[in-house]
């Protein structure tokens, strides 16, 4: 796999960090444990946290487990919302 480059790489970061804080975000709002988000996405807990402190990027599938198990649409997921601190 090539490597990315240093900007591009810092896109990358800020991508998984605002999937992160959207995912932990809407699951809060839900009144929703991780393990309960887990459970009904289909994943294992460890990996969903690793996706809501942005330390892991979210795959296509896993989105739109999500994205079910929250009730939103993946681009939810993926876009900033004026709603939504991300600091």
């Amino acid at each position: 796999m090539p490597q990315l480059n240093p900007a591009r790489r810092q896109l990358n970061a800020e991508f998984d960090w605002i999937v992160g804080v959207n995912v932990s975000t809407f699951r809060l709002n839900r009144e929703m444990s991780q393990k309960d988000l887990a459970n009904h996405a289909n994943m294992d807990q460890t990996v969903l946290n690793r996706v809501e402190t942005g330390e892991r990027s979210l795959k296509f599938r896993e989105a739109i487990c999500i994205a079910k198990a929250l009730k939103v649409r993946v681009e939810a997921l993926t876009r900033r919302h004026d709603d939504i601190e991300y600091e």
